[in-house]
């Protein structure tokens, strides 16, 4: 379940966390990431939305994620719901924390998109290397069916790719502050 619910309306972004109570693992295995991932896909036939960048790191989600016509809450829940039903054939019990930021400048979708493509850094992953997250589809020519990167890479001059990539990986040094650590 949602649990800060900010305002909803037609084309509102959020920037959506999800966790598992003390930091539990939410994804065991490749599968449970492609399953994931797979889901994504099946809930935005059900409930449209734009997903403008994303990363699934062993204990996080964090979803860029813009609706249309459906509200966040229905479309966050209905994925929650159905990668709770998966996980419970491995016997595995899934209960989320979910976070959601109402994204309310252009400033401040530039900043998430940034957040969401570091967090592997929290984990010492390289992040162009990183599998489970749209950073590829940004920092190369990889087509990610999942995310749509025309709206992050208009906010930036040609070429527009290596400019995000700039943009990201300039404070990747500092990339823990921007979690708020020492």
């Amino acid at each position: 379940m949602v649990q800060k619910m900010p305002v909803w309306f037609p084309g509102a972004i959020y920037h959506v966390t999800c966790c598992c109570r003390w930091n539990e693992t939410i994804f065991d295995e490749d599968a449970d990431f492609i399953t994931y991932l797979s889901l994504i896909e099946s809930v935005r036939y059900q409930y449209p939305f734009y997903l403008h960048s994303y990363c699934l790191t062993r204990n996080h989600i964090h979803l860029l994620l813009e609706t249309t016509h459906i509200p966040m809450k229905d479309v966050v829940e209905t994925l929650n719901y159905e990668f709770l039903c998966y996980l419970q054939t491995k016997q595995v019990n899934f209960l989320p924390q979910v976070q959601a930021n109402l994204i309310d400048s252009v400033d401040n979708f530039l900043i998430a998109s940034k957040k969401i493509h570091l967090a592997p850094r929290k984990q010492n992953f390289p992040l162009k290397e990183y599998r489970w997250s749209s950073y590829q589809a940004f920092s190369s020519y990889t087509p990610n069916d999942h995310v749509v990167t025309s709206q992050v890479l208009t906010y930036f001059n040609q070429p527009k790719m290596d400019q995000y990539c700039r943009f990201v990986e300039a404070e990747v040094m500092e990339a823990t502050n921007l979690w708020g650590d020492p």
